[in-house]
């Protein structure tokens, strides 16, 4: 994936409508996000759909997997196994993973999904009203260092980085297990300093345009998002593109503005 990269969110309820605006703008764009309505009424088909379109680009289908991990007889086999196993070969490249179920399930997902040849970007915070409630909530180091033990899953977990909530606690699992990286919210500098304060990898970031929350510019967002995390970061962008009178040009508008952020820094 280029730095920097703009990501279209192709969050539309039918996958005709999805298909319809990745060939439109698959070219301008560097990679496209498709969710579970479009894969729940087509099946892994679209993403081989959706791969012709945009040659090879990252594509990342939104999951967002939160469910049981389970060893048998030396091998992954619990639902997320399952879940994930579905998208090999199919083009995907990448799969959104909720840290939230714990370290037994994120091992299962990263393993099973390094295996299958897809990346695993790990959600460690949702921006959504309410969501504090159970992502604040207090987590030390030593909370996570003795429950992975407990969990019977093998790894180490780094020294030196801060975890005070679920939100670091989940990061610092991420770093244990080698994720490819996370997803971080646009709406929230303060929250990607955060994520940037405990990991280099890189960060994917939902949330630009109508859902900002400090009335920002776009050019503004843009340039915050740029200057916070650095080069190893993506854009994702939905609604500004494909609610436009003219995608295409929406599109390269969007593209425009992530050049000129980056050419300020």
């Amino acid at each position: 994936m280029r730095d920097y990269a703009v990501i279209l969110a192709a969050d539309l309820p039918k996958a005709a409508e999805v298909v319809s605006v990745v060939r439109r703008v698959g070219r301008i764009v560097d990679g496209v996000k498709i969710g579970l309505a479009a894969l729940l009424e087509t099946g892994t088909h679209i993403v081989k759909t959706i791969c012709e379109a945009v040659d090879e680009k990252p594509i990342l289908v939104d999951l967002k997997v939160a469910d049981i991990g389970f060893v048998h007889k030396g091998m992954w086999n619990g639902t997320n196994a399952k879940i994930i196993r579905q998208l090999e070969n199919s083009g995907a490249t990448h799969i959104t993973v909720h840290g939230f179920p714990g370290p037994l399930s994120v091992a299962e997902a990263v393993n099973v999904a390094r295996d299958c040849g897809l990346g695993v970007l790990l959600l460690p915070l949702m921006s959504h009203p309410g969501a504090h409630m159970f992502f604040s909530r207090p987590m030390s180091r030593s909370d996570l260092a003795s429950e992975i033990p407990a969990a019977g899953v093998e790894m180490v977990v780094p020294e030196g980085l801060p975890c005070t909530d679920v939100t670091d606690g989940i990061l610092v699992l991420g770093e244990a297990l080698e994720v490819e990286g996370y997803i971080g919210p646009a709406t929230s500098p303060r929250d990607l300093k955060r994520y940037r304060e405990i990991t280099s990898r890189p960060v994917w970031c939902p949330g630009f345009g109508r859902q900002d929350k400090l009335n920002r510019s776009l050019e503004e967002q843009f340039r915050q998002w740029a200057q916070i995390l650095g080069p190893r970061s993506a854009a994702i962008v939905g609604s500004t593109i494909f609610n436009a009178p003219d995608p295409v040009l929406a599109a390269e508008q969007v593209v425009q503005v992530r050049d000129r952020a980056v050419d300020l820094i």
